[in-house]
């Protein structure tokens, strides 16, 4: 399997969906019984840029389309989410969009200016029970408490004292938007996936 580095999107906003990340879950096997895919969730971005530039609280939630046996049953429940808005396929891959239900929407505008320490304690918990995150998870805690060496760490790193800033880096919404490059990344890495199978075997 490859290692996938998740966007802040997929860490901070994502879980503002209240979609439950077991819901991903899957044990895709080949016909070897070698087990292919545990999950079907790949990545959230905050927009498409071959569909649009950016809409204020949209969320894109990017999945494996392999359509095993569970596949109808999963796209089913994704769609009957009340905050659906739409879906699409990319290659082998579908795209499910989401708004941010109201309640968390002055969360997700707190997120998206770098307060993190200054989101709602809702949000807060849903976003530590329910998050996409490539570092450790302990480190959520920090940044929404503004941990002192958490803060210290990044002014070792940048050389200079942040002040009262949040302790985390604001979401950079041109680079949290979905992408051909992305796509082109995708199949790159189930081509691997696949070569990696046939010569385990």
């Amino acid at each position: 399997m490859n290692y996938v580095k998740y966007t802040k999107t997929a860490t901070f906003l994502f879980p503002l969906l209240e979609i439950p990340k077991q819901l991903f879950t899957c044990d895709v096997k080949n016909v070897f019984g070698k087990t292919m895919m545990t999950t079907r969730f790949y990545n959230s971005y905050i927009g498409d840029n071959e569909i649009n530039n950016y809409i204020e609280g949209f969320i894109f939630v990017v999945t494996k389309a392999h359509q095993d046996i569970d596949y109808v049953s999963f796209y089913d429940t994704m769609i009957a989410f009340e905050n659906y808005v739409d879906d699409y396929e990319k290659g082998k891959y579908s795209v499910f969009i989401y708004t941010v239900t109201e309640k968390f929407l002055p969360d997700y505008q707190l997120i998206l200016e770098g307060k993190y320490s200054k989101i709602s304690s809702e949000a807060k918990k849903v976003i530590l029970q329910n998050h996409f995150f490539s570092g450790k998870p302990y480190t959520i805690p920090l940044i929404f408490n503004k941990s002192t060496s958490l803060k210290e760490s990044w002014e070792k790193r940048i050389g200079e004292s942040i002040g009262s800033l949040d302790v985390w880096p604001i979401i950079d919404i041109e680079k949290e938007k979905f992408c051909g490059r992305d796509l082109e990344d995708l199949v790159k890495e189930e081509q691997i996936d696949i070569k990696t199978i046939i010569n385990n075997e």
